[in-house]
């Protein structure tokens, strides 16, 4: 990865001592926290949006749900990591579905919390790439100057 990868650690109680986020330090060039998702909207919505968020399941003000919902709006994309309290089958599935990266349950080795934070920053960079190189939807199409579309002027006040 040439970018430098910033994540969002969303948690309601940060703890200066937490095994993940001290080894998210020693991947990620800026690390924000927020203790909410208020916190969160804040960073997401911003103009330079992080490219991974890991977010507890519960927060004072929602729910790692709300966090997808609130990431799903970022001005780039953003991958949501899911980081759970105890192994959930079902609560897995369900976090992977609604639009999740991936689901994790501390503590990881650093070989896994590599691995888990290597594909999670190459995906989000690789989709900002895309979407940078994509134009936006629903632009009409641009005639050179002079042409006419239909019984329109080409351009705006230029009629006889």
């Amino acid at each position: 990865m040439t970018e430098n990868l910033k994540a969002l650690l969303v948690q309601a109680r940060p703890d200066p001592s937490d095994e993940l986020r001290l080894a998210l330090e020693e991947q990620f060039r800026e690390i924000r926290i927020a203790k909410n998702c208020g916190e969160a909207a804040m960073a997401l919505w911003s103009d330079r949006p992080p490219h991974v968020v890991f977010t507890e399941v519960q927060l004072p003000d929602g729910n790692w749900a709300d966090v997808l919902t609130l990431a799903g709006k970022a001005s780039a994309p953003v991958n949501v990591i899911v980081v759970a309290p105890h192994v959930d089958v079902n609560f897995y599935i369900q976090a992977i579905e609604r639009g999740a990266f991936d689901f994790i349950v501390p503590p990881l080795s650093a070989p896994e919390l590599l691995h888990v934070v290597r594909t999670a920053g190459e995906s989000a960079l690789t989709r900002r790439r895309v979407q940078a190189a994509t134009p936006p939807p629903n632009l009409p199409a641009l005639l050179p100057l002079g042409e006419e579309r239909g019984n329109e002027p080409a351009v705006a006040g230029a009629e006889d």
